[in-house]
């Protein structure tokens, strides 16, 4: 007897560690346990994974098991890649804080009443605090991808035009909280037929 079980795993594109756990009930119906993670991962917020569960005929999981997993799966892959993206990330700001560095507000020339020029400085947000307010909405796009709430982070997620010097990795995780907030969508309803 040939499956092509094994193939539709690797069609997934996600390869990693796969725990099932398959109960099959007098009745004909199965419960699947799916637990999926991308690599090894000592990483706290990994372990709060729980499993997918999935209940059905056997055709019903024949026809829509690797359906229903492959947004799931790749929304796991992003969270680990996310993760160790966020940790080099923090590493690199945290060495930039160390530098101190600092910049000195601006200052504006302003006529009094009677005539005589005061130096008043203009409020202007340092590199430092644009970094720092960047780091925390990216921190929190993270934590909301990791919770899969993908329409939130993409509220979070600071614009373009804030940061132009970050254009691409803001594009880039636009395009991926999208696909995953569609996805999500699509299988959620998948998963709801029953």
């Amino acid at each position: 007897m040939k499956t092509n079980f094994f193939e539709n795993i690797a069609n997934l594109n996600a390869p990693g560690i796969w725990k099932l756990s398959i109960h099959n009930e007098a009745n004909g119906h199965f419960t699947v346990s799916a637990l999926y993670s991308p690599n090894q991962s000592n990483e706290p917020a990994t372990k709060t994974i729980a499993p997918l569960i999935f209940k059905g005929t056997a055709s019903e999981m024949d026809e829509g098991f690797f359906e229903a997993i492959g947004q799931p799966v790749q929304a796991t892959a992003g969270l680990y890649s996310n993760i160790e993206a966020y940790n080099k990330n923090l590493d690199n700001a945290k060495k930039k804080l160390s530098q101190g560095n600092k910049s000195q507000p601006a200052k504006v020339k302003s006529n009094t009443e009677d005539g005589d020029d005061i130096e008043v400085a203009e409020p202007k947000i340092s590199a430092e605090d644009k970094k720092k307010a960047y780091t925390d909405a990216i921190r929190k796009v993270v934590e909301l991808n990791d919770a899969c709430k993908y329409a939130e982070a993409l509220e979070v997620l600071p614009p373009v035009s804030d940061y132009p010097e970050k254009a691409e990795e803001l594009n880039r995780r636009k395009a991926d909280l999208t696909r995953k907030k569609e996805q999500m969508a699509q299988a959620l309803q998948l998963f709801n037929q029953d």
